[in-house]
């Protein structure tokens, strides 16, 4: 495992203990951390701790410690919730010690201001990390401690509580070491309300009544309202679709029947997406394919996978495209009102909330994508069960032991999370049964504002707004996306591709396919078709099956490790 040439503890300690950091960080009077698979410890999961028994440091606070935290997007009044923090633990002797200081850095500025802190080893403690910033590449290169230890543990309950079964698992990364092998931990904390969120479209209902359209239960039904719209409203467009591309590939939906698409394996963007090919039990990879690979290539995929699905898939995509916005592409597209409007179930009632803004008349109601959700089967989404937002500790932190308590103290009950979460019960939202909330009418100025994916979400802790709990048909589907039941661990989980054996390679054939713009669904299916055949020459000649074959090398020896053969 790489690591930065820094210390465990704080900058003005003496650097100590630099060769005991080659295979893991070095907790709170701890052994080693990380956990090389294939070891005598293997037998145990990356996340278990026997119960009753820690390597955790097990003296409590004594002093009182200040710790750092830096959360992404603004902030508003902590101040009182801290305060209101420190009432509620003043009689704790260790929580009562530890003193909470939030700040925050708005999205614009957070990936400079995180590198900084990095390079900087600066003052924090706690703080936000998106994967989209290189989250891999930090844990890679020993940025962030290993809190492995702290989690199934029962000297942090409240840890244990929040985050156990495949949630846990699925935050535990996997580092490739030089010679290939594996080791494991937690370098992260995963922010999330639902695993996975579903996927589909707002429409306009009352346009569906207005013109007697059939009840919108599955895909021909949606495209019949939407043609009927085009047909009576000028003024309309019949789809914003935006960049949601692949809408009817594994990526969006739990047909996965062995074939996975996952962020991991995004080697050269979204628009040019590779898919792995496993074996019926999930321990051998048969191949990975791109669009416009070869007969020979598919026909080592899994049964219903053994032929160019990709490119139909860009295909089929073209079907929307006289529904879509007309000047897409263009430098200042003019936007139209739509008649369904691509969105995530977590943000349809803000999206649906600024769409009457705009037409008062309108009402809205939302359609999930895929069949297998949309009937609320069991195990039907296969994903990494996290989401992009995660909270890490700085490997040179001095006080990860009591930064850990304050967590395990906030993820610990709800009332706890609550108040970090929407701040303080009948000043900033007001409850609604055990698990509604709605929000007060106190002044912008006055409330606090958290934003909750930075700092606070977790699925033991959900409540619905009203919106939701008046809505059956919505409370339904969103019910379904907090359900553990819902899920299944991707066999993926975990990898993440070491490029640096085939760098120029990546970056050549990435360029390739940023310039293809299938993605806003600029042509139609036979140019569609030419320009993927067009990419893959070009991308052959750039070096795609050297990547190939190196994807395919990391994946085996991945699963290899992770199922300690």
């Amino acid at each position: 495992m790489k690591r930065r040439n820094t210390n465990l503890a704080k900058r003005v300690t003496a650097t100590i203990m630099a060769a005991a950091m080659v295979m893991g960080l070095v907790a709170c009077g701890s052994a080693e951390s990380s956990q090389e698979i294939g070891s005598d410890t293997s037998s145990q999961t990356a996340n278990s701790t026997e119960a009753g028994e820690s390597n955790v440091e097990a003296s409590p606070i004594t002093k009182d410690v200040t710790i750092n935290i830096r959360v992404m997007n603004e902030a508003k009044n902590v101040d009182k919730v801290i305060a209101k923090y420190e009432e509620m633990v003043a009689d704790d002797p260790v929580m009562s010690k530890i003193h909470p200081n939030i700040e925050y850095v708005i999205g614009a500025d957070y990936k400079d201001k995180l590198n900084m802190a990095l390079s900087a080893q600066e003052d924090i403690d706690l703080m936000f990390c998106g994967s989209w910033y290189g989250l891999t590449k930090f844990i890679q290169e020993g940025d962030f401690a290993d809190l492995t230890e702290y989690f199934d543990n029962d000297q942090f309950p409240g840890l244990k509580t929040a985050f156990s079964g495949q949630f846990l698992d699925a935050m535990t990364s996997y580092v490739r070491q030089e010679d290939g092998s594996y080791t494991k931990g937690i370098y992260g904390i995963n922010m999330a309300n639902a695993y996975e969120d579903s996927r589909g479209f707002m429409y306009r209902e009352d346009l569906r009544q207005k013109y007697g359209c059939d009840e919108i239960t599955d895909r021909d039904s949606l495209m019949a309202f939407v043609k009927t719209v085009c047909e009576n409203e000028p003024d309309m467009m019949g789809v914003n679709l935006w960049n949601f591309f692949y809408l009817d590939s594994p990526v969006y939906t739990g047909k996965h029947d062995n074939v996975f698409s996952q962020d991991s394996t995004e080697v050269f963007g979204d628009q040019t997406r590779i898919y792995v090919g496993l074996s019926e039990d999930h321990t051998k990879v048969l191949n990975v394919v791109v669009a416009g690979d070869s007969e020979e290539e598919f026909a080592k995929m899994p049964e219903g996978y053994q032929y160019d699905f990709i490119t139909e898939y860009a295909v089929k995509r073209t079907e929307w495209n006289s529904y879509l916005n007309p000047s897409r592409g263009e430098t200042t597209p003019v936007e139209k009102p739509a008649a369904i409007s691509y969105s995530a179930l977590s943000e349809f009632e803000n999206r649906s909330k600024e769409a009457m803004e705009n037409v008062p008349e309108s009402e809205w109601r939302f359609y999930v994508i895929d069949d297998a959700q949309r009937n609320k089967e069991e195990g039907a989404v296969i994903c990494d069960i996290a989401t992009n937002n995660w909270l890490v500790v700085p490997e040179w932190s001095d006080k990860k032991l009591a930064t850990m308590y304050f967590l395990d103290w906030m993820f610990g009950s709800k009332e706890a999370h609550d108040l970090f979460q929407y701040g303080i019960e009948g000043e900033d939202w007001e409850a609604i049964g055990d698990n509604g909330m709605k929000n007060t009418d106190i002044s912008d100025e006055e409330k606090y504002v958290m934003p909750g994916y930075s700092f606070t979400w977790n699925p033991n802790y959900v409540r619905y707004s009203e919106l939701v709990l008046n809505n059956a048909e919505l409370k339904a589907d969103f019910d379904y996306a907090y359900s553990d039941s819902t899920y299944q661990l991707s066999p993926l989980a975990g990898f993440s591709f070491d490029a640096s054996n085939v760098e120029t390679e990546v970056a050549n054939i990435s360029a390739l396919s940023n310039e293809l713009r299938l993605n806003i669904s600029l042509y139609e299916a036979d140019e569609a078709v030419e320009k993927l055949q067009t990419w893959h020459a070009d991308a052959e000649a750039a070096g795609l099956e050297t990547v190939r074959q190196e994807l395919i090398t990391q994946l085996q020896q991945f699963l290899d490790a992770k199922n300690n053969q």
